[in-house]
């Protein structure tokens, strides 16, 4: 008597049957530290960076290559083991695929946008790697004695602009994805910008928490990139980003490249651009981190008889050392975790 696996084709046993795959790379042997599911994609955080898998099916709906492969591709150079990978992705999987999460809030779509986020920012880290790298290079180079014609060599990095003004788009471009993650919690905001989201929140009760302060540390912040930005890309004499390369000043001491902003709102006098891609990325990402966790933390979903919130779990609670915050109760003076 025949079953009904016996009348499967081989295509249907292959697909429908049980499934091992390696995600490893010849640069990357690190281990996988998370699998991460949302909408019809899965993603597998590793330590050094992040995977995409694709199921034959994926690739094949219909059936009709039984020698269709599952397909692993990588989607983020960086993984678990960078802190602004925690800080961002990792965090956001925690906030908006938990039980706990904000119920009107489609969490898919929000952790493809932090995707779409987290991108920019890799772009951004790849872009400052490849300056520190190139500046270093360059110092190395310098021959500091002053020739008998009394010239020197000064060490120059090259294409200091385009480099800039690269960083400056995708700071600005990671921001604008935010921004879309914080119309899905307040959608009447529209056009107002930063401006409209402090106002907002400006106009809720106050003693909540701490989103009124934060707003008003970091609203200027968020107008800078985009004022640097549009210094980028609509420069005119009183708005425009001024770059030089190495120098040397009256005093024979040689100055490292440097960023210039001109722009009647968000001036920056002239400032290292090593120090300066740093900090930017630094505060983006905290930035960016803090959003995530305020948005979140005012629309949280209860369904126990403890009050949940979230909160910042001590480095001993963590499950990743570089996920500060996630859904918990306070019971006692014991923070107990929540899924």
């Amino acid at each position: 008597m025949s079953t009904p696996s016996d009348n499967k084709r081989p295509i249907d046993k292959l697909r429908d049957g049980a499934l091992s795959l390696e995600i490893k790379s010849p640069d990357d042997d690190s281990p996988t530290l998370e699998m991460i599911s949302f909408g019809d994609r899965l993603l597998v955080v590793k330590a050094k960076g992040i995977y995409e898998i694709k199921l034959a099916d994926q690739v094949d709906p219909e059936r009709t290559n039984i020698n269709a492969p599952n397909t692993i591709q990588k989607v983020l150079p960086y993984g678990g083991q960078d802190p602004w990978v925690g800080a961002v992705v990792l965090t956001a999987h925690r906030l908006f695929s938990s039980s706990c999460s904000p119920g009107n809030i489609d969490g898919a779509e929000a952790f493809g946008l932090v995707l779409e986020i987290a991108e920019d920012l890799a772009g951004a880290h790849q872009l400052v790697e490849k300056y520190c790298e190139a500046e270093d290079l360059a110092i190395k180079s310098l021959d500091p004695k002053i020739h008998i014609d009394r010239s020197i060599v000064v060490p120059a990095i090259g294409n200091i602009e385009s480099r800039c003004n690269e960083f400056m788009q995708r700071s600005d471009h990671s921001l604008r994805e935010l921004f879309r993650i914080v119309k899905m919690f307040y959608p009447d905001i529209g056009s107002g910008g930063w401006d409209g989201l402090k106002k907002k929140i400006d106009g809720e009760p106050q003693g909540i928490d701490n989103f009124p302060q934060f707003l008003e540390q970091t609203v200027p912040f968020l107008q800078l990139i985009r004022n640097a930005r549009n210094c980028v890309e609509h420069p005119r004499p009183e708005q425009k980003l001024v770059v030089a390369d190495f120098s040397v000043d009256p005093q024979n001491v040689l100055l490292p490249p440097m960023l210039e902003i001109i722009h009647s709102k968000t001036p920056i006098t002239k400032v290292p651009i090593r120090a300066f891609f740093t900090q930017i990325l630094q505060n983006i990402v905290q930035t960016i981190e803090m959003m995530m966790v305020f948005l979140c933390a005012r629309r949280v979903t209860s369904f126990t008889g403890f009050p949940i919130q979230i909160v910042e779990f001590p480095t001993d609670q963590r499950n990743s050392p570089h996920v500060r915050y996630g859904y918990g109760a306070l019971i006692g003076d014991r923070i107990v975790p929540m899924a």
